[in-house]
């Protein structure tokens, strides 16, 4: 059935679908959670079960940002993180970049304090990268911890 041609006059336009935008960084990150929850790479790495993702690169709308901000969120959080002890540092934290991105102000500002608090911290380009710093993270020798009685 057509329409009739009367019906189709002062019709507001169709606005055109926006085509959805590259998200590099993302999908490197989820390259490598997606590696990282192998059970053959849980089972070679003791400690990477506890490997962690930040939401900070998403998109929100200003409610969600609100939101985000109350329950913690922290700008220039970095992207990844693990807080295991490994040889001298605490934990390891990874900042992942794409392209000619690179860390902001307030990311270099927060590696920092996480250096001087005993993190190990990370800037990369790609997921492969990251997947070898942890990789090789892991593989130091573990601190003795003394567990809270």
């Amino acid at each position: 059935m057509t329409v009739p041609s009367y019906m189709l006059r002062n019709q507001p336009a169709r606005k055109k679908r926006a085509a959805p935008r590259a998200q590099p960084e993302f999908l490197e990150q989820s390259a490598l959670f997606e590696w990282a929850r192998l059970p053959a790479v849980v089972r070679g790495y003791p400690g990477i079960e506890l490997l962690e993702g930040s939401m900070n690169g998403v998109k929100l709308s200003k409610a969600q940002a609100g939101k985000a901000k109350a329950a913690g969120m922290l700008t220039g959080s970095h992207d990844v993180r693990l807080p295991v002890p490994r040889g001298q540092w605490i934990g390891l934290s990874i900042e992942m970049k794409a392209g000619d991105n690179r860390p902001t102000d307030k990311q270099l500002e927060i590696g920092a304090l996480l250096e001087a608090e005993g993190w190990r911290v990370h800037y990369v380009w790609a997921w492969t990268e990251a997947q070898a710093i942890i990789m090789e993270y892991l593989m130091l020798s573990r601190p003795t911890v003394i567990p809270c009685s």
